[in-house]
């Protein structure tokens, strides 16, 4: 009987595999919606730049074509690219420095 006891005790100190196989699917279905939220986040922020003109783009350092691009299906992440261009074209513009006088 204490050998029972004694195993019971062990057990209990440690997840069962029950217990880990429930986390795991738990943390699959959690990435799972983080996914589904940032891609329905990045229709969101594309559909509204698709209706900006080309004027209003260049305001925040995007083209028509950077657009585009971020909108190819298949591309895990728009934003990240069109915040990636936008930050080139910022860096772009301040290594050549101000045109001196």
């Amino acid at each position: 009987m204490d050998q029972c006891l004694t195993e019971t005790a062990h057990a209990a100190g440690r997840p069962s595999w029950l217990a880990r196989s429930i986390q795991a699917i738990a943390e699959a279905a959690v990435e799972v919606r983080t996914g589904l939220s940032r891609a329905a986040m990045n229709r969101r922020v594309l559909h509204r730049l698709s209706t900006l003109s080309a004027r209003e783009l260049k305001d925040i350092g995007l083209t028509p074509q950077d657009v585009a691009d971020a909108g190819v299906p298949g591309r895990h992440d728009a934003i990240a690219l069109l915040v990636g261009r936008r930050d080139a074209r910022r860096r772009g513009r301040c290594v050549g420095g101000w045109p001196s006088a």
